[in-house]
């Protein structure tokens, strides 16, 4: 399973960056039959960047096709993909209940 992290922050680090994939493909592993690749774009909230909130937005490539997306904006980037994660394993869990 394909796992893309982008940061649109300076502040993003390596290590931010290794949480996300790690913490992206614990959640996904168990449906690994219906995903295809999994995108992670992690920035900070408001117009101007200088938000204090961190986003996590989280795009999963379904087999055979379609998406599932989620977004989460939290004070820390760590809790942000806690969240983000969170949530997208509740979509894959209903989508594989619904297969």
């Amino acid at each position: 399973m394909r796992i893309d992290v982008i940061g649109e922050d300076r502040t993003i680090t390596a290590d931010v960056r290794a949480y996300a994939e790690y913490r992206l493909f614990a959640t996904l592993a168990r449906h690994a039959a219906l995903v295809r690749s999994a995108r992670v774009v992690l920035r900070r909230a408001g117009r101007d960047r200088i938000g204090k909130q961190m986003v996590c937005s989280v795009t999963v490539a379904l087999e055979p096709s379609g998406y599932a997306r989620t977004r989460v904006s939290k004070p820390l980037v760590y809790r942000a993909i806690d969240g983000a994660a969170e949530r997208i394993g509740d979509l894959m869990s209903r989508r594989a209940a619904q297969s």
